[in-house]
């Protein structure tokens, strides 16, 4: 039998009651919120920049020059580079660029910088940068320097073996000089603060070790000063450049490029070390570089010598054993160490003590936000996400198990045509032509006796689907259909509920396809509970049209959350939500709550926590299959979730006095919490999770990526395992395992940041339905 409501009159009345009371969560109608989002934003950028303007420069100019000093002119070098490379002249271990002026008398060396005289060059000296115009001198020795070596390390610090190579220096009373990069002090500021205070010389070694240009020279060294001070009080002007700053393995000459980053630094007052005796241990921190002779000892030769060693960048053992091979072997031929201070008057004169200035400090907040918090925050997120991903799934497939045990223990029968309740069936349909008549074919062929109806709401359709329903109902009486202004899929499952007048309602999509077996499955949870307690039985749908990567994803993800997550949750009456795509509801319990209300997208989530908030309990059947249609684009299952997350934060939000509320159980104490933090966590951090991606790809190499990604889809892999087992499915789903994080991580990105556009702007979001293909047939119940 047919039954149509034509009359608008009629079906806003018969609503009014329900909807009176629903006010859309979210919804802003004054765009005050949106306003205020915007204001707070705006305010935000704008301290930024101030903060940036104000701050910029002074972070990035020395003491020497910002502060104490004056910017000097840069030297005109002429066609200094079209001369070949430079020569080295003089001893000592620091170098400056000179510029030299050939007379009737000599050369002379100036400081191309200050136009300072630096004196005469002499003897092999003087033929060795004959007709040169500039040239590299070493110089800063004292002149009682004799038998001195002088330990210097670059690259620090390493938090396992700087704090062992002070171990052994202090043992053996030796001084040190480090040259410490500005990135690892901020990393550990206790290992520098050590090293000060045990009296050890500290030098700039910049702040990221790069390769230098003279362009760049101000932006590395400045900063790395400042949080040097910032750190332990220490301003010295001492500079040594990354990687030596040479290429040439002999030191008898260096190239116009490094001339200008020499040129660059000395400009900025800097003074700038160099080694006499490179050990190359660096090399033996790299098994497949290591030589296979040991570490050489330097010559006795030398009177005073600046050797250069590595605290960091690597596996420093080999330095370790080095040193303590060398300190015996250096003292048994006269030497004495001391660190650069001690040795060169110019570097001591360079270094001072004194409170660091509030541009010290906030050079180190700066770099503690670059690299301090960022390392912290990862550990802390990998922390929460091994926790969230590996242990809470451990935990998932544990208690699902468990039940999927205690139910093959008691068999429940479908119930006869005797002991079962009667049941109708509502479906809210909406423009729904291309798949209605396969639903409801599908429902005809329902195996459970006490069917007694099957309504189909049209909420306004302007399509065929009236006209279809109709056609079906003229051939099977069960059928019966509603007509009414379009109001919603809330309205649309209202009025069903309304007008049925059994037990139990069962409720599906327009595109789901019931098994002969499903709505007898639903509805035998209800006989197990004679105190009417069981507000909700949830079914297992799955996706029914299985034909590209996307939907093969959702079959999967389906299996995974039906028959592991959502199993979890039953085993400790915890359900979220119970699907309307195939649930049954007792009628009565879902009256006494108000119906499905429309103040959020998703009413199935919605009635589901208002039903437990009344003490009603929800279950599933994993019996209860039915075949649902999918998206098959990315832009249609983008909707579709987007759909979901928002509806489904409207409801927690709604519904949020039962967080943490020890009221309702496992639902309060622990699904609600986790649901909140899996939309929260993203949310704040997922940016910064893809940038440190991308910084850990450039610095450690993709294969560190690739380690964190394996890890996580190793759990992913056995939760699908899990799944496709309780669910009895076939292992060809388990092909999609490994790419699942692939499209879920891009995809929860654009939906919960939609979802928070969403709630900042205030506006209403609409059923918007897919558009229905048909893919899923009843050839799917052959």
């Amino acid at each position: 039998m047919t039954t149509y409501l034509t009359s608008p009159q009629q079906a806003t009345r018969a609503n009014t009651a329900t909807l009176a009371a629903h006010h859309v969560v979210f919804f802003d109608p004054t765009g005050r919120r949106w306003r205020l989002a915007q204001s707070v934003a705006l305010l935000f950028i704008t301290l930024a920049l101030v903060m940036l303007a104000i701050s910029w420069q002074p972070i990035f100019q020395p003491p020497p020059l910002g502060d104490n000093g004056r910017a000097l002119a840069e030297p005109d070098l002429g066609d200094v580079g079209q001369r070949g490379p430079i020569q080295y002249i003089g001893a000592g271990p620091l170098v400056r660029v000179v510029r030299l002026d050939h007379t009737q008398s000599g050369i002379v060396a100036f400081d191309p910088v200050t136009n300072r005289s630096l004196g005469p060059v002499t003897g092999d000296d003087a033929d060795a940068v004959s007709g040169a115009r500039y040239a590299i001198q070493r110089y800063g020795y004292s002149s009682v320097a004799h038998r001195t070596i002088s330990l210097t390390f670059d690259d620090g610090h390493d938090p396992t073996w700087t704090p062992k190579i002070l171990d052994l220096l202090s043992k053996e009373k030796v001084p040190a000089t480090f040259f410490v990069i500005g990135s690892q002090v901020a990393k550990f500021p206790d290992v520098v603060a050590r090293e000060a205070r045990e009296g050890h010389a500290l030098g700039n070694h910049t702040m990221t070790h790069p390769a230098l240009t003279a362009d760049e020279v101000q932006r590395e060294v400045a900063p790395a000063d400042r949080v040097v001070r910032a750190e332990t009080g220490i301003q010295t002007n001492l500079f040594r450049l990354p990687y030596d700053g040479y290429d040439n393995a002999s030191r008898a000459q260096v190239d116009s490029d490094t001339l200008d980053v020499l040129i660059a630094a000395e400009r900025l007052k800097y003074l700038i070390s160099e080694d006499d005796f490179d050990t190359s241990d660096w090399r033996y921190g790299d098994a497949a570089k290591r030589p296979s002779q040991p570490i050489p000892l330097p010559p006795t030769t030398m009177d005073n010598m600046t050797i250069l060693l590595h605290d960091g960048g690597g596996n420093r053992a080999y330095t370790l054993a080095y040193l303590q091979r060398l300190i015996p072997w250096a003292r048994a031929h006269g030497y004495q160490f001391q660190s650069l201070p001690q040795v060169s008057p110019e570097v001591n004169a360079g270094l001072s003590h004194g409170a660091p200035s509030p541009w010290d400090r906030e050079t180190l907040l700066f770099a503690d936000a670059v690299w301090v918090w960022p390392n912290g925050l990862m550990q802390a997120l990998f922390i929460l996400a091994l926790v969230s991903v590996v242990a809470l799934t451990a935990f998932n497939i544990l208690l699902a198990v468990t039940r999927k045990v205690r139910r093959r223990r008691r068999a429940i029968p479908v119930p006869d045509g005797l002991t079962g309740p009667s049941v109708t069936v509502v479906v809210a349909a909406y423009n729904e032509e291309q798949v209605i008549g396969a639903t409801l074919k599908a429902l005809c062929l329902s195996r459970y006796p006490k069917l007694k109806r099957i309504l189909v709401v049209d909420d306004g359709s302007t399509d065929r689907t009236a006209e279809i329903v109709a056609a079906i109902a003229e051939e099977d009486p069960c059928i019966g259909l509603l007509r009414q202004p379009n109001g919603g899929k809330a309205s649309a499952l209202n009025r069903g509920f309304a007008v049925a007048d059994t037990e139990i309602v069962v409720t599906l999509d327009t595109d789901t396809i019931f098994t002969p077996e499903t709505i007898g499955c639903l509805v035998r949870r209800f006989m197990l509970d004679p105190a009417g307690r069981l507000g909700v039985v949830a079914g297992a749908p799955k996706v029914g049209n299985w034909r590209n990567l996307l939907t093969r994803w959702q079959a999967l993800e389906y299996i995974i959350q039906i028959g592991v997550d959502r199993a979890a949750q039953d085993c400790v009456r915890a359900i979220m939500v119970a699907p309307g795509a195939c649930a049954a509801w007792r009628r009565v319990a879902v009256l006494a709550v108000g119906g499905h209300s429309r103040s959020t997208l998703a009413e199935d989530c919605d009635l589901a926590l208002e039903l437990q908030k009344h003490g009603y309990e929800i279950t599933q059947d994993d019996e209860a299959i039915c075949y649902t249609e999918a998206p098959e684009t990315v832009s249609a299952l983008a909707r579709q979730r987007f759909r979901w997350m928002y509806g489904n934060i409207q409801a927690i939000w709604k519904h949020r006095r039962m967080f943490c509320n020890p009221c309702y159980g496992w639902l309060g104490m622990v699904t609600l919490p986790f649901a909140a933090i899996s939309v929260l966590l993203p949310m704040l951090f997922l940016p910064f999770i893809y940038l440190m991606l991308l910084v850990i790809a450039a610095t450690q190499g993709l294969s560190a990526v690739l380690f964190y990604f394996a890890l996580f889809t190793v759990g992913q892999v056995v939760s699908a395992l899990v799944g496709v087992a309780l669910a009895r499915e076939r292992p060809i789903h388990l092909l999609v395992a490994p790419l699942y994080r692939l499209i879920y991580e891009p995809l929860r990105a654009y939906v919960v940041y939609r979802s928070v556009l969403m709630i900042l702007r205030g506006t209403k979001a609409g059923w918007n339905k897919l558009e229905r293909t048909g893919a899923v047939s009843l050839a799917l119940l052959d």
